[in-house]
């Protein structure tokens, strides 16, 4: 017995009559959606890379290298930046919508946002300085321009 289907073949027309054979049609497949379920599910994980990359960045914000102790590199700062704009752009870039990265980059300026205000003890985790003051406008703009930036067509060979 063989492993393979048999091959299926619809009603051909006899030899010399001028007609052509047909093929069986199978029916036609349904295309399969994203059930809303699905739609939630990536929406919720949108929405919580943003607060996860946010969180991330506030806190490794400060962080800087000495070299010789000449200067010193905010490796922090820009490690987070980086981040916020790989995380941004892979979404738009990957996903056909820009909602989900739009959630993302809600999530992210919303936890910067109440990250960098003043605990009711009085402590910060985002001090007034250059660092600081970047970190908390970095990710809006970074957000507004790549949530903005029109979706380029494809090339036509």
């Amino acid at each position: 017995m063989s492993q393979f289907p048999a091959p299926v073949s619809g009603p051909t027309a006899a030899p010399g009559d001028g007609q052509a054979a047909q093929a069986a049609v199978p029916h036609p497949v349904e295309p399969v959606g994203e059930s809303g379920v699905v739609r939630a599910a990536s929406w919720a994980v949108g929405l919580l890379l943003g607060v996860v990359f946010g969180m991330l960045g506030t806190v490794v914000n400060q962080a800087s290298i000495s070299f010789f102790g000449l200067f010193d590199a905010p490796i922090g700062l820009v490690l987070a930046i980086a981040a916020v704009t790989l995380l941004l752009v892979g979404l738009r870039l990957v996903l056909p919508s820009r909602l989900i990265a739009f959630l993302a980059a809600l999530g992210l300026v919303g936890i910067v946002a109440v990250l960098t205000l003043p605990s009711p003890g009085g402590s910060v985790l985002v001090p007034a300085n250059t660092a600081g003051y970047v970190w908390t406008f970095a990710p809006t703009v970074i957000a507004l321009v790549v949530i903005a930036w029109p979706k380029l067509g494809r090339r036509r060979v």
